[in-house]
């Protein structure tokens, strides 16, 4: 069974759990940007959250879309290099852990610091292989790869079924392939055609 941070906490009825804050929230609220650089940590109950920056044209750009489970802010580790922004995707339903709570807990508790590594290393092992696919394969991998990758099932915070993929637009899926919005369009309307003419064959 997977770890329960949230579960965790109050079983053992540390100090300061009570401050863990519930938090619903709509459908297209930016929780931070930059400049903010101070933020709680925030884990997500139900619902989706896009997290970015911004381009120098003060466009958005994706780096990766959270689900149930997955923990984001500003742990401030990093000297103030932090220029991040979060937006719902969907209503919401997220837990507000005090940022400074939080990196006691995950360095003073041996069992929340094993859990709290593991996160961190399938983030980074995430971001590295989406890296790699951005250099190493062609643009019909990299749109095939991003809908596999996308495929689950979530539940929003009103109690609604989303498949992730559909939440993604093609923007975010330009910005985690490496490619523009119109490649990713195009390569999208091939696979559509490509699969019509599957089913064609298969009627006749």
């Amino acid at each position: 069974m997977e770890f329960n941070l949230f579960e965790y906490l109050r079983g053992k009825g540390e100090e300061g759990f009570t401050q863990v804050k519930p938090l619903e929230i709509e459908k297209g609220i930016l929780l931070y940007q930059p400049p903010q650089r101070v933020t709680p940590i925030y884990e997500i109950v139900k619902g989706a959250i896009r997290i970015g920056s911004y381009s120098l044209q003060g466009e958005e750009i994706c780096y990766d879309i959270l689900k149930p489970g997955d923990f984001f802010g500003n742990l401030q580790y990093l000297n103030g290099q932090f220029s991040e922004f979060a937006k719902t995707l969907t209503p919401v339903i997220l837990r507000a852990y005090d940022q400074p709570y939080f990196k006691k807990i995950t360095t003073q508790i041996p069992e929340v610091s094993e859990w709290f590594s593991y996160k961190l290393v399938s983030r980074w092992c995430r971001a590295e292989e989406r890296l790699f696919a951005v250099r190493s394969l062609n643009a019909q991998e990299k749109v095939q790869r991003i809908l596999k990758q996308f495929q689950e099932q979530i539940e929003d915070g009103t109690g609604k079924n989303h498949s992730l993929v559909n939440l993604l637009t093609l923007q975010d899926m330009a910005d985690l392939t490496g490619m523009t919005r119109q490649t990713v369009s195009k390569v999208i309307k091939e696979e559509l055609f490509r699969a019509g003419q599957k089913r064609s064959k298969i009627r006749t």
